[in-house]
């Protein structure tokens, strides 16, 4: 059965990935091609969706994790509904108790105990149900917009970012300063995993609220049950206004419809109420006890279908919801897919695999016959010329030697295969993705167009699909991106590689410029920022320098787009 994604694995997920943003792309595409290629035969084979094998890959990283911030949430969020549901059966049952306090001289009101504990929680569930359905149509969220979700969530961040610094600082001997500095950057940055993901990490405090509400009545029909059981209570009605026991039976007969099913003794009826109907004057003497008892299955069922049952309804819509939400990720954006990627490109190595080769036994001199005269080699066929002569040296001719050096080097050249480029394995789909590219028009004479495709394809493994201007004198900056919109949609890729000159420092025309795009190109877009080094006489795509990369850093990790990505066009 394929296991749900929830919220702890989604804080996780973001915690590694915030601990790649800098880290080398070289050692990122490692790992993570070797995460895919541990994964069994079959899950590969049957072409897994993003989630599938996001939720592999994020399994692969918690291997050897002792700490991770999203059970620290999940265990958070669990002593947060604790407190909720044992509030809430404290309250509820406490005041519930208090009210029913029965001295045997005045009765239980009615109308007081109706009003408090059924008619305060409709006049609430009234405004809930109102105030959501408002900010719908203004196009809000209610859960982002409401003053207590947003005091809850205030709260609730508060604890989690103590108890995160709890955690670093117990482990501050086991884990390194880097790590230390990344968890901090990681808490700092929830208000951005809040805006990523939505109402998806808001509806956990509303759920919270509504286990209060729950609860509550839980406690207050639990307090009523037990005073009915082990006391003997009793129930009347009182108004200074004139008021007819019709009225009220009118009033109790359309307040009971839900429940008008049940047999009759689960609602007054007119005598009973006419019985139970108090004066001051007279007191309680003269009035029968059947009908001081007879109001509270009314009392109780009011609760119950009122202010029970709409809590429980509301929980169960909204956890519905909740599931709905988390099964519907497809984490399509280029904030994953840029992992994804990484775990579907194969490694590329150029080096030959050289077989051993077999020692060729050398040729061993012919043992030659004791004799006074030298011996004459023989003539080589078709020569008229005489035959030099030699020496007693047992050893072979010269020619005979050559001849196996030659005889030699083609064995070796045999079984020496020539050196091709070798893949892991095959891309998974029919063709790498590709990836339109932008240069800046005074570069584009200058930048080659083979050499820009060959780092392209080998530091990301992207193959070129354009490469257009920008910042150029004919158009303005809407026009290009009109322009580049409408190219992407018709080489239907969806990332983007920005060429930019790492020595010239980032200035807040390119900074809004960033901004203009990610609002043409949407959310999902993965946009890389490719910087390369002073061009020298050879070429324009040179290495960076490491200054020049970490002002570039600092400046981007400002604007807060994670689909963002700076790279290093040119390894040095």
């Amino acid at each position: 059965m394929k296991k749900k994604w929830n919220i702890a694995d989604l804080i996780d997920l973001e915690f590694f990935l915030n601990q790649d943003s800098d880290e080398d792309l070289d050692s990122l595409t490692a790992r993570d091609r070797k995460i895919y290629s541990e994964l069994p035969s079959a899950l590969k084979k049957s072409n897994p969706a993003p989630p599938v094998l996001l939720r592999s890959w994020l399994a692969a990283r918690r291997t050897g994790q002792t700490m991770l911030p999203g059970q620290s949430w999940q265990e958070i969020l669990w002593f947060f509904s604790g407190v909720a549901l044992l509030s809430g059966l404290f309250c509820g049952g406490g005041l519930a108790l208090s009210f029913l306090s029965y001295s045997g001289k005045e009765p239980v009101n009615v109308a007081a105990y109706f009003a408090v504990f059924v008619l305060t929680q409709v006049l609430l569930f009234v405004v809930l149900v109102c105030s959501a359905l408002f900010r719908r149509i203004q196009g809000r969220n209610f859960v982002e917009t409401s003053l207590l979700y947003g005091l809850l969530r205030h709260l609730f961040t508060r604890v989690f970012q103590k108890v995160m610094a709890s955690m670093r600082k117990r482990a501050s001997q086991k884990i390194s300063a880097e790590t230390r500095l990344k968890w901090s950057s990681y808490t700092a940055s929830l208000q951005q995993i809040h805006q990523r993901y939505g109402p998806l990490l808001l509806r956990p405090f509303f759920l919270i609220v509504q286990v209060f509400g729950v609860s509550f009545n839980a406690g207050v029909l639990a307090a009523t049950l037990f005073k009915v059981i082990g006391a003997d209570l009793a129930f009347g009605w009182q108004s200074t206004l004139q008021v007819t026991p019709a009225s009220v039976h009118n009033l109790v007969h359309w307040i009971a419809l839900p429940w008008s099913w049940l047999p009759s003794n689960f609602i007054p009826t007119l005598d009973q109420i006419e019985g139970s109907r108090l004066v001051l004057k007279e007191g309680i003497y003269f009035l029968v006890n059947a009908d001081l008892t007879s109001w509270w299955p009314f009392l109780c069922l009011s609760v119950l279908c009122y202010g029970l049952l709409p809590r429980l309804l509301l929980l169960l819509i909204v956890h519905i919801q909740q599931s709905r939400h988390l099964a519907q990720l497809n984490f399509s954006q280029g904030y994953f897919r840029q992992t994804l990627h990484r775990m579907h490109t194969p490694q590329l190595s150029t080096a030959a695999q050289v077989e051993p080769c077999q020692p060729q036994p050398q040729p061993q001199p012919q043992p030659q016959p004791l004799s006074d005269t030298p011996d004459t080699p023989p003539s080589f066929a078709g020569s008229s010329a005489p035959a030099p002569t030699t020496s007693s040296d047992p050893s072979p001719s010269i020619f005979q030697k050559q001849k196996q050096e030659q005889e030699q080097q083609q064995q070796i050249e045999e079984n020496t295969p020539t050196p091709t480029t070798q893949a892991e394995e095959p891309f998974p789909s029919s063709s790498p993705p590709k990836l339109m590219v932008l240069v800046p028009d005074e570069l584009l004479p200058d930048c080659p167009a083979h050499g820009l495709e060959q780092q392209i394809q080998t530091r990301l493994g992207y193959t070129l699909a354009a490469i257009l201007p920008f910042w150029t004198l004919e158009k303005s900056e809407e026009e290009e991106l009109a322009v580049l919109t409408t190219k992407m949609k018709e080489a239907k890729n969806n990332d983007l590689l920005i060429l930019l000159e790492a020595w010239q420092p980032p200035i807040e025309e390119l900074v809004s410029w960033l901004k203009l795009v990610r609002q043409h190109l949407g959310p999902d877009a993965l946009i890389f920022l490719a910087l390369i080094g002073k061009p020298n006489a050879e070429t324009l795509l040179t290495p960076v320098l490491p200054q020049h990369i970490q002002i570039w850093q600092y400046t981007i990790a400002k604007l807060g787009d994670s689909g963002l990505q700076l790279i290093e066009l040119v390894k040095s």
